[in-house]
């Protein structure tokens, strides 16, 4: 029996990813799966005050930092939550707090070195285990990551791959549909159908080739309970009353084609919960990121079956 781990949507949170490389023991895994979205959204700057300290407005909430274990624990916080910091004198602060290219700069700049901290930490922590690790970005990550997973020695890259392990076979996609964000990785419909099943061609073309495959898509397919989500008004606002379904008729399509034998998806981050399609298991183990809560799913497979699977959350 092959013990798999899955988990997605981290979007920059510290907390959660060493969760994500903890819990691999600790459950005993075999092969562990990271699908996106891996950076974070927000950069907090900790702005210098007259008289020393520093201040920011953290969640909504001015916020004052009056000592170095002060300002230790706001990092923390901010990092735990996905977000990232920058310290910055009152001048630096009142000098680019107008210019959106160079907010821009520094932001991209701090979510980069995130990224090489997490795959160092993997490095570290892996190094002479048997457990097998595959990272694959989410539709809000900017496709310049790719090459950083790459380069690491312990993570393996699976974006827009057939993959192998023990008696199964993985296809792997970063992409979803439009949202209403215009992240990096979004493509139309008819764009994403004609990917995705290019991509499962590349496995072979009929049910029978797909036994013992597993789509590893950060879109969950449409119009199943994996896509539900709150429904936006004009002003981005959700409307907690009223949901629609938002992921990918590319994902369903081919899903329903090919019939794997394990869908794994995330990018919803509402829709925890699986799902039948045919022979299909389909699973979102959701997102709280932000709360540093890691949820993730535990699935055992045993041959051709999915033999039990168990949500996590921590």
């Amino acid at each position: 029996m092959l013990k798999l781990f899955y988990v997605t949507d981290i979007h920059g949170s510290n907390v959660c990813y060493r969760k994500f490389l903890n819990a691999l023991p600790i459950y005993g895994i075999d092969v562990a799966i990271l699908n996106g979205d891996l950076l974070g959204k927000v950069l907090i700057p900790l702005v210098e005050k007259a008289g020393g300290g520093r201040e920011c407005h953290l969640m909504g909430q001015y916020t004052e930092m009056n000592t170095a274990d002060e300002v230790a624990a706001v990092k923390k916080t901010i990092e735990n939550a996905g977000y990232y910091w920058v310290e910055q004198s009152h001048d630096e602060f009142a000098a680019i707090k107008d210019d959106p290219g160079a907010i821009d700069q520094l932001f991209k700049k701090r979510a980069v070195e995130r990224i090489e901290e997490w795959l160092q930490l993997a490095d570290e922590r892996l190094a002479g285990k048997n457990t097998d690790v595959y990272i694959c970005p989410g539709n809000d990550d900017w496709w310049e990551i790719d090459d950083m997973i790459a380069s690491s020695k312990s993570l393996k890259p699976c974006d827009d791959m057939i993959v192998k392990f023990s008696d199964y076979t993985m296809v792997s996609s970063s992409r979803s549909n439009p949202t209403p964000w215009d992240t990096p990785r979004e493509f139309s419909e008819e764009e994403l159908s004609v990917y995705l099943d290019g991509l499962c061609q590349r496995v072979g073309p009929s049910s029978k080739d797909f036994e013992n495959v597993i789509f590893n898509f950060h879109v969950p397919p449409h119009g199943y309970s994996l896509d539900l989500c709150p429904k936006l008004d004009a002003n981005m606002r959700m409307a907690a009353e009223e949901k629609i379904h938002a992921g990918s008729i590319g994902a369903k399509k081919v899903i329903e084609k090919y019939q794997p034998l394990l869908g794994l998806h995330g990018h919803i981050h509402e829709a925890r919960g699986a799902q039948k399609s045919g022979r299909t298991l389909m699973i979102n183990p959701g997102s709280e990121y932000s709360e540093g809560i890691l949820k993730g799913v535990v699935v055992m497979l045993d041959k051709k079956k999915v033999k039990d699977y168990v949500f996590t959350s921590g």
